[in-house]
Order: structure tokens, then sequence, then C-alpha cells
């Protein structure tokens, strides 16, 4: 059965050059991480830490 979200891809907000809006970056990856591996969801958590340094 599908659970249903709050939100969808189709919400996501996209900038002009073409890269997701940081907000919803952050969130995706937060979203991944549950649902990933552990080797994943460690490689995810680096990239978000990546991603917030680059703030």
């Amino acid at each position: 059965m599908k659970e249903k979200t709050d939100n969808n891809s189709s919400s996501l907000k996209w900038e002009r050059n073409g890269e997701l809006a940081h907000k919803d970056l952050s969130e995706l990856i937060e979203r991944l991480k549950n649902v990933e591996s552990e080797r994943n969801s460690s490689e995810l958590s680096r990239l978000g830490t990546k991603l917030n340094i680059k703030d």
C-alpha cells in the first residue's frame, strides 16, 4: 500500500539556475536518509553537511 505524504515531488521548488531550492533539497536529503540503507544514509548525511557548509 502506498504511504500518504504531506509533500510530493511536484511541490518541490526549483531555482532559475535549474537547482532544487535549498530548503527542499535539505528536506529531500532528510527523507532519503530515513529510507536508505545505513551506508547510503551515511553518504546522504555527508552531503547534507556539505550543503549546510556551502551556505
